[in-house]
Parts: C-alpha cells; sequence; structure tokens
C-alpha cells in the first residue's frame, strides 16, 4: 500500500481516538480493504483519497454513525460525542446556518438597495426630495443621478455574494448527504 494511503488511515485513526479500541480497528480494517479493492482497479492513492474525502469529515461521519447506534450514556461515548462535534458541529451548527442567514439577507438587500437608487432618483426628477436614502461617503454624499449607479452597482455586488453563500450553503448540505448514504 502507498505511503499517502497509510497516513491517511493514520489520519482517520487519530480522529476516532474516543472510540473504543476494537471499533477503531474495524473502522480502519474496513477502509483499507476499500482502498486496496480501489487499487486493484488501477486507482492512483491520489483518485482514492479524493473518493473518500477527507480524512476529517470521514472520522466524523463514523463518529456520527456510531453516537446513532448505541444511544446509551457512557463516558466513551460523551468523549465520542464531543470528537463528533468537533470535527462536524461547526460547520452544521455555526457555519451553516449562518452562511444561509447571511445569504439570504444579502440577496433581498442586493434586491432592495437598486431599486430605493432607483426611487430616489426618479423622485429628483419629480422635483420630492427622499431625505432617509442617499449614498453618502464620509461627509460627500452622492447626487441622486449617481446615486443609482452607485446603488445599483452596490446591489449586484451584494446579490453575486448572497448567490455564492447560498450555492456554498447548498454544497455543503449536499456533501454531508453524500458522506452519510455513503455510509449506510
Amino acid at each position: 500500500m502507498d505511503t499517502a494511503l497509510e497516513l491517511y488511515l493514520e489520519k482517520i485513526d487519530r480522529r476516532l481516538r474516543p472510540m473504543p479500541l476494537s471499533e477503531r480497528a474495524d473502522i480502519v480494517r474496513e477502509i483499507k480493504s476499500g482502498m486496496l479493492e480501489l487499487e486493484s482497479l488501477g486507482l492512483r492513492p491520489e483518485e482514492i483519497t479524493a473518493r473518500l474525502g477527507s480524512p476529517r469529515e470521514l472520522a466524523a461521519a463514523y463518529l456520527g454513525e456510531a453516537i446513532v447506534k448505541n444511544p446509551r450514556f457512557s463516558f466513551r461515548r460523551l468523549g465520542t460525542m464531543a470528537a463528533f462535534y468537533s470535527l462536524a458541529g461547526l460547520g452544521g451548527m455555526i457555519v451553516l446556518p449562518a452562511a444561509s442567514i447571511t445569504a439570504v439577507t444579502f440577496l433581498a438587500c442586493g434586491a432592495l438597495i437598486p431599486a430605493m437608487g432607483l426611487g430616489a432618483f426618479l423622485a429628483s426628477l419629480l422635483g420630492v426630495q427622499v431625505p432617509w436614502y442617499m449614498v453618502r461617503l464620509g461627509s460627500w454624499t452622492a447626487p441622486p443621478a449617481l446615486a443609482f449607479p452607485i446603488s445599483a452597482a452596490v446591489g449586484l455586488l451584494l446579490l453575486l455574494a448572497g448567490r455564492g453563500l447560498w450555492r456554498a450553503s447548498v454544497g455543503f448540505v449536499r456533501m454531508v448527504q453524500k458522506k452519510r448514504r455513503s455510509l449506510t
């Protein structure tokens, strides 16, 4: 077996330390068996590790499965739970909701800001002053004719940022589903 694959297995084993030694050995043996099978099919070590994903994500999936498999409390299970959340919890509990909420906010603002700029511009053409909307940078305030292009550019940037965050959120959910399906 290639040294890159051995190193991959060592990383998995290290991340599975909270599990009982026998379970950990079974998991490493199972992954090694899969690697050897893929290697016999002619896949290079880089292709094998790419197919398996990062050692961190794979270990988190196995830790999650171990938690679900035996719901009884023990200090070993508590350690397994802590390891699982340290590997997967940050993304699922903090990053995903924050990215999703920020994406929706950016998308909404990206649509509203140009509309408000257009409204302020049209109001200025009609001679109506709209004091609640202005583009200001420091002490400089943009005239209404310039406020619309500026707000349109800012709106476009926010739309693109929101779209990117939303795609990242959906990609994260797909990745978790894919890892879960690969274990079942």
